[in-house]
């Protein structure tokens, strides 16, 4: 069974999840409340997206293993991002601090914890715990940018800059993510200037970079977003014959040099419907940037699914709605 659990293991982490569920079963076969087979099933049903299989696997596990905190920090994991319910996976974590002695283990319950006070709209209180891992030491420059994001999403740009430098230093290839992240920390302190500066710096390096695994052409691209258009009601398209659609690959310099992130996914220019009629003509358009949609994209129906939503984005722009309301409609 050891043989077996190892190999289980070792395909769960190469992405094999048929091969991995093939070993499972053979341990099954021969001793299935062992938890160490429990983990590998715990593991696989997480890995396939299979939230409550997984949930009732880590319970238990944390049964099994009642000092060890690892399979609480997995559930409050779950409850949060695969349930939704912040509430359920702080009361989660709450019990897996007292078991808590590895750094790593640390590191990912302060980074939940963070992630569910924010849901719950406590910015204050999540500041309060990511300052906990103000003296961690963390080798892993993703997971520092990451930490860097929630630093920002709690408003405390300084922790933000912290983290995002600590994440440069650890690893070169990372610097375009790390600047596209102090511009952003540039502009939620109102620095404009800084923020174009970082975001410019951006631009040139996105467009040195390797071009994105998923391919999509011009065609393509109008191809999805007519369809998406076609679903709107008739007296909607009959005002957007008149905007065009545009495609590039990203934000020109001067687009960038006016404020836009060199990062998104679409833009519409002009006036509004509701602020044109009657007013000084402008010239209106939306743009879709093709490149920046396909690095994006995790696979082909993520990125068939962003150009629709980044269709839908500007169309509303189009109509005055800003971005809280699309917000409101799942549209940001």
């Amino acid at each position: 069974m050891t043989a077996d659990l190892e190999r289980g293991f070792e395909a769960l982490e190469d992405g094999q999840l048929d091969a991995a569920t093939a070993c499972l079963e053979r341990c099954r076969r021969i001793d299935r409340k062992h938890p160490d087979v429990i983990t590998l099933a715990a593991a696989l049903a997480d890995a396939r997206g299979d939230v409550e299989e997984a949930i009732a696997q880590y319970r238990t596990l944390s049964e099994l293993r009642k000092d060890d905190p690892m399979p609480r920090i997995c559930i409050a994991r779950l409850e949060l991002h695969g349930i939704g319910d912040a509430d359920a996976a702080l009361e989660t974590l709450e019990g897996a601090f007292d078991f808590i002695d590895e750094e790593a283990d640390l590191v990912e319950a302060i980074y939940i914890k963070t992630e569910a006070l924010l849901v719950r709209g406590e910015p204050a209180a999540a500041r309060e715990t990511l300052a906990e891992l103000a003296t961690s030491v963390i080798e892993d420059p993703e997971l520092a940018l990451d930490i860097a994001e929630l630093a920002l999403a709690a408003e405390d740009a300084p922790t933000a800059i912290k983290w995002t430098e600590a994440a440069q230093a650890l690893s070169p290839e990372i610097k375009a993510d790390a600047l596209h992240l102090i511009g952003r920390i540039h502009e939620f302190n109102e620095d404009r200037a800084a923020m174009v500066a970082a975001w410019q710096q951006v631009r040139v390096l996105d467009a040195a970079a390797p071009p994105p695994e998923l391919e999509v052409d011009d065609d393509e691209v109008e191809r999805i977003a007519l369809e998406t258009l076609a679903e709107l009601p008739a007296n909607i398209r009959t005002h957007l014959e008149k905007v065009p659609m545009l495609i590039d690959t990203a934000p020109s310099e001067d687009l960038v040099a006016d404020g836009l992130d060199p990062r998104s996914l679409g833009l519409f220019q002009g006036s509004p419907l509701p602020e044109s009629a009657g007013g000084t003509p402008s010239i209106t358009n939306i743009l879709l940037f093709k490149t920046n949609l396909a690095r994006f994209a995790e696979d082909e129906d993520h990125l068939v699914e962003e150009i629709r939503i980044t269709v839908l984005h500007e169309t509303a722009h189009y109509f005055g709605l800003d971005e809280e309301d699309l917000e409101k409609l799942g549209l940001d």
